[in-house]
């Protein structure tokens, strides 16, 4: 069995990174690779913060990986947010 911080960072990047390409290719910017690239650090960084502060004692590995996936798309949600405004 993987460890279950190591299973929630993982998922807590993918979910950061998925979130970041769907608001990329959803923007009606001209092709940045530098701005994305920037914006994917940004989430990873602040997923994985993020994900170390998650109690996952007791969850079974599935629903490590879904608490995960949904810290990191937040996360990336937030700052995404916060930029705009």
């Amino acid at each position: 069995m993987v460890e279950a911080l190591v299973l929630v960072a993982i998922a807590s990047i993918i979910g950061a990174s998925l979130n970041t390409l769907r608001g990329y290719l959803h923007s009606k910017e001209p092709y940045n690779a530098r701005k994305l690239a920037g914006s994917i650090i940004i989430a990873v960084f602040s997923a994985l913060a993020l994900s170390q502060s998650i109690l996952v004692e007791g969850l079974s590995e599935s629903g490590v990986v879904l608490i995960g996936l949904i810290s990191g798309f937040t996360a990336d949600y937030v700052i995404s947010k916060t930029k705009k405004d």
